[in-house]
């Protein structure tokens, strides 16, 4: 029980920790950034929806590993790698179209 409230804990921390560096990062495109431009904004979701969709489902994926009883570190690595993957496959496609990478991820 306790190594459940432990990996919850730990778990909520990284994503508050992510959530605020991303929206201090997110400051910078301010109402004049490309994240205002609908069009680029639109180019980039269309070229990168196969991703975003595939990370969606690894993060889910993670969820439930990291929600078992029994907690498979291998997989847990595995699935941690992948989405790392995907976010940098995506910042390129927004990188190309010149959308910083607080409009993406």
């Amino acid at each position: 029980m306790k190594k459940r409230v432990v990996v919850g804990i730990a778990l909520a921390l990284g994503v508050l920790a992510a959530g605020v560096s991303n929206a201090a990062a997110c400051g910078a495109c301010g109402e004049n950034g490309k994240c205002s431009d609908p069009q680029a904004v639109q180019q980039f979701r269309n070229e990168a929806a196969a991703l975003l969709g595939e990370l969606k489902v690894r993060d889910i994926e993670l969820r439930y590993e990291y929600a078992k009883e029994g907690i498979d570190s291998n997989r847990i690595s595995e699935l941690e790698g992948e989405i790392k993957e995907l976010k940098g496959r995506i910042i390129a496609v927004a990188d190309k179209l010149g959308i910083p990478p607080c409009c993406t991820v």
